[in-house]
């Protein structure tokens, strides 16, 4: 069975993960749900200087001081920018990628490259009118589609995310990204952005699955998330 490690989007954490890690130990998954520097657990830590290479580096330290092999990275929304970053850095380590409703950029490319000029004009405006220009505070969509048992738990854990992080281009010119197995998993099915990602993934012949749930599925279908993820293909381990 494949050690999945959980990269959360933005203005979440670890905690984003409860109510799917039930669902994967008792299919006998292992699972390890990280949180980003500035963010849950960590949000006392928030400052202008964490971009996206601090994020990077929470995951590839955690890779090598936990001694971690054959993981299965699993990133949500902006989670996908780090982990194709971290792929870069520690290919060796790593089992497979798997894109949740994810960015995924190519060469260059930041995740407000991804998500387009609108989306990244909106964060930019949301850290100039909220968050003294360099942080972004957490949106308002993100609990419109929780149920009331949950969104009061949800909204008292969102954080503030870094601007920086959004900004930051990602560098894949070793190839070593490209080269692991990857899987994409959409979960907002009407939107365009995800709809060109998946497409894209279909083309290059990725592993590729929808979802119920909107943008935030661990939150609002955690059981199928787990049972998506209990359902891919076997990846051999890396050599």
């Amino acid at each position: 069975m494949p050690t999945f490690l959980f990269v959360p989007g933005a203005w979440l954490g670890g905690w984003c993960w409860r109510d799917v890690a039930p669902h994967l130990q008792a299919a006998g998954h292992a699972a390890i749900f990280a949180t980003l520097t500035g963010l849950g657990e960590r949000a006392h830590l928030l400052s202008r200087q964490i971009g996206l290479q601090t994020h990077v580096a929470d995951i590839v330290g955690l890779l090598h001081y936990r001694d971690l092999n054959g993981v299965t990275l699993v990133g949500h929304s902006y989670g996908g920018t780090v982990i194709t970053a971290v792929a870069e850095q520690v290919p060796e380590r790593i089992r497979g990628l798997v894109y949740l409703d994810a960015s995924v950029p190519l060469d260059g490319e930041s995740n407000n490259d991804v998500i387009g000029p609108e989306m990244a004009a909106q964060l930019r405006s949301s850290a100039m009118s909220g968050g003294e220009g360099w942080r972004v505070p957490p949106a308002r969509y993100v609990g419109e589609r929780l149920s009331d048992a949950i969104r009061p738990w949800v909204e008292a854990r969102l954080a503030p995310h870094p601007l920086l992080c959004f900004d930051e281009p990602v560098r894949l010119r070793s190839g070593a990204a490209a080269a692991l197995p990857r899987a994409f998993i959409r979960s907002s099915l009407q939107s365009d952005l995800y709809k060109r990602l998946i497409d894209r993934a279909r083309a290059a012949g990725w592993y590729c699955r929808d979802l119920k749930g909107g943008h935030y599925p661990m939150l609002t279908e955690p059981q199928a998330v787990a049972v998506a993820l209990s359902e891919l293909p076997a990846w051999p381990r890396p050599s």
